[in-house]
């Protein structure tokens, strides 16, 4: 028994850093993803192509892959199927355009701002009704640490600098709370299923979704050039396959409430990609904020070690 006991206890370090590397490498492709994506918006194409495509291609790449390779991979209860189904059209679909549609109408720092919140919600959702997290006191001192390094990366610390207007002020949020339930959704769903599984039906059933939205004869209307199409792939392989891929896989080794505060670093990356594709600001209290940022996340990935010691001093 005691064999056993020691053996897991030696296995978490390392899958709990498994699953912070892959939390780390999909926000890593997500914030590059924000400012290309805006980029792509004001330049070429409009928010819903970029959106409906980005998970529509991804999902062309995964089927025809696996109906090569393994169709076991399709497999799955009917009982879970409507779950697979909302959490793509609510978790991917309405997440992915009302996040893009803020990052249009306003700034990728505002929009990125407002749907990093979702860490507080996916917290207080997997402590109070999932029950499956604790709330102690070193990841409370992280989400803290990481919200006020996002505030100050993202706005230089002024609030003049969140700018929602109009249907922003909708979206900007809702945003955040579908997240949310992307996180919390993908959690529950791979405990069961494959990341591959979770993948295909997901993205199949956003690919539906968006067909009745905007059928393929309004998408033949706009006669993208290869040169178009080859962008739209690269930016589905970039912003959502491998990023959504990592992410999943990640959430099998942590708590839905510790991926959410990983999540956070996701505006740091944005900002400095946003400096370095679009040209806007980066300042020093940006800097300090994303330090800040990156401390939590450091604060988190070494929590384990902390709490033997207080256990120990206690």
């Amino acid at each position: 028994m005691k064999s056993d006991e020691a053996k897991t206890n030696s296995q978490y370090p390392s899958h709990a850093f498994r699953g912070f590397i892959l939390l780390l490498l999909a926000v890593l492709f997500w914030g590059t993803a924000a400012p290309l994506g805006k980029l792509l918006i004001v330049t070429r194409f409009d928010t819903l192509i970029i959106v409906q495509t980005r998970t529509s291609l991804a999902f062309v790449i995964l089927f025809v892959f696996f109906i090569l390779t393994n169709r076991s991979v399709f497999r799955v209860q009917l009982r879970d199927v409507w779950k697979f189904a909302v959490l793509g059209i609510v978790g991917v679909a309405v997440t992915n355009y009302t996040y893009y549609y803020t990052v249009k109408e306003s700034t990728v720092a505002t929009a990125i701002l407002v749907q990093y919140s979702a860490p507080i919600w996916i917290m207080l959702y997997s402590v109070f009704i999932l029950k499956e997290d604790i709330l102690d006191r070193i990841s409370i001192i992280s989400l803290v640490i990481a919200l006020a390094g996002c505030f100050f990366a993202v706005t230089s610390g002024s609030l003049e600098n969140i700018n929602l207007k109009g249907l922003t002020i909708l979206t900007g949020p809702l945003s955040a709370f579908t997240f949310a339930y992307q996180v919390i959704g993908t959690k529950q769903l791979i405990k069961r299923y494959s990341v591959w599984t979770l993948l295909v039906y997901m993205f199949g059933f956003v690919t539906i979704f968006w067909l009745f939205i905007n059928p393929p004869w309004n998408i033949i209307a706009k006669n993208y050039s290869c040169g178009d199409w080859g962008l739209l792939w690269m930016f589905a392989i970039i912003s959502i396959l491998i990023p959504q891929l990592s992410f999943a896989a990640g959430l099998k080794y942590l708590d839905a409430s510790k991926a959410g505060i990983i999540s956070v670093t996701e505006p740091v990356i944005a900002i400095a990609a946003a400096f370095l594709i679009l040209g806007e600001s980066l300042g020093i209290v940006q800097m300090i904020g994303g330090t800040m940022v990156l401390a939590a996340i450091i604060l988190l990935q070494v929590h384990p070690a902390i709490m033997k010691k207080i256990m120990r001093i206690e």
